[in-house]
């Protein structure tokens, strides 16, 4: 079995700038170049990335982009040495950038790494032919504006790298902005007032759940596309969104079953596998920024629970969302990584006032969920006061004090985790506009 060298796989001709290059010009050199990163050289002689999704993050909080990409920030690139296998470093790539730069023996870039390179590295022959896209399904939340909404709504969702935005008429899925279209878009100057359907990618390539994963492979190769919208056959609705490391972990996981066949000369191949696997479904299943669960995981367990409360009906369980007050603020006044510390450090406070058996995740922004297993109302209830309290009197670096509202509810015989989850939405709303840093 052969695994590629590094080497092999990076891409040489990159595009990269200085640190103390403005970002309205590294915008421009995107844009020119057509690429949805760009590297960055640092004085030092290391190298990172500033990405789409920082342009218009950036793009969205001031009127300009005068600010040196130093200032700014950007993300570092982690360094694989010239020659590696990707074997050996294939950990590198689960951040939610998957880059990697390749360095030579004096320390100068030989080339650009990322999970594109990866896929195209992969034969299709080694993977589950019938293993189709339906089972890769619900790991990412699919984002969706109607056509008529404002640009700037949809570049405000672009806060990942190679994110997309789901554009629909009337329901019909009918087209795609995605990071390398923001590039194009704010070099352009397009005004953000300006509907989607002016701007967006259209139609909307989408394939079917029924898709094999081999077959997916071969799609995202041949279109060039970072993801893949995946549709219901019948009704054509988009119902999820398959990205190239959902199908690289696949190819790995393959990889693995193959050599337990030659186990006994492969053995040390195996465990090198084998954890990597691991690895690659333990970030599935976990927020990139808190560490804590993420959504797709926290929606997996609450399903458990419902199951395990139909069988002892008499064992409750509840639910906490909550939402950090007034956090936009947070952002515009400290800025993102000021405003993703107080994420980490609410969530790692929340988590000290929990049992081993609960779970806590991150919903979405600013929103977390909490599942308290074996916990009536009255319970779950002094559990979010107890929170909320404690949270009312933390001292959070340069922000200061951090208050969130809470809303609870326990489950009732027959109602779904959605309806559930609706009662514990419609809580925290009441708490939101009874005045906040409250528990309804």
């Amino acid at each position: 079995m052969f695994f590629p060298l590094v080497d092999e796989l990076a891409t040489t001709d990159i595009v990269s700038v200085p640190a103390r290059l403005a970002v309205r010009d590294a915008l421009r050199q995107m844009s020119q170049s057509a690429v949805r990163n760009i590297v960055v050289e640092e004085a030092s002689g290391g190298f990172g990335l500033l990405t789409a999704s920082d342009v218009v993050r950036l793009r969205l909080s001031m009127p300009n982009l005068d600010i040196a990409i130093s200032e700014a920030g950007y993300h570092p690139l982690p360094g694989i040495a010239k020659g590696s296998s990707l074997l050996d470093v294939l950990e590198l790539f689960d951040g939610p950038h998957g880059y990697a730069a390749v360095v030579d023996a004096a320390g100068s870039l030989f080339g650009i790494v990322s999970n594109t390179d990866i896929l195209g590295s992969l034969d299709p022959q080694l993977m589950l032919q019938r293993q189709q896209l339906r089972d890769l399904l619900r790991r990412h939340a699919i984002k969706k504006l109607p056509h008529d909404a404002p640009l700037g709504q949809a570049l405000a969702l672009l806060v990942d790298s190679d994110d997309a935005v789901i554009v629909l008429d009337r329901g019909v899925a009918v087209g795609i902005v995605t990071t390398q279209d923001a590039i194009r878009l704010l070099h352009d100057g397009v005004a953000l007032t300006d509907p989607l359907h002016l701007h967006m990618s259209s139609p909307l390539h989408a394939v079917t759940y029924d898709l094999t994963v081999a077959e997916a492979v071969s799609t995202l190769r041949e279109k060039h596309f970072k993801r893949l919208v995946v549709q219901d056959p019948a009704s054509r609705d988009v119902i999820g969104i398959i990205t190239q490391q959902d199908l690289i972990g696949v190819a790995y996981s393959r990889w693995a079953d193959l050599m337990r066949h030659h186990a006994q000369e492969l053995r040390e191949i195996i465990d090198v596998l084998e954890r990597k696997t691991v690895r690659l479904e333990r970030i599935a299943a976990t927020d990139p920024l808190t560490g804590m669960a993420n959504r797709t995981r926290f929606e997996a367990l609450l399903l458990d629970e419902q199951q395990r409360h139909e069988r002892s009906p008499a064992t409750p369980f509840s639910v906490l969302l909550f939402d950090i007050d007034h956090f936009k603020r947070i952002n515009d006044t400290w800025g993102h990584n000021r405003g993703d510390a107080v994420l980490k450090a609410v969530a790692q406070h929340a988590q000290s006032h929990l049992r081993q058996v609960d779970v806590l995740a991150r919903w979405g922004g600013e929103e977390f969920a909490v599942l308290l297993p074996q916990t009536d109302l009255a319970a779950a209830r002094g559990i979010a006061e107890r929170i909320c309290r404690s949270l009312a009197h933390a001292e959070f670096d340069q922000v200061g004090r951090v208050t969130a509202s809470f809303g609870v509810a326990v489950h009732q015989a027959g109602e779904s985790g959605a309806v559930l989850l609706g009662r514990a939405d419609d809580a925290l709303y009441r708490a939101k506009r009874n005045g906040r840093n409250r528990v309804e």
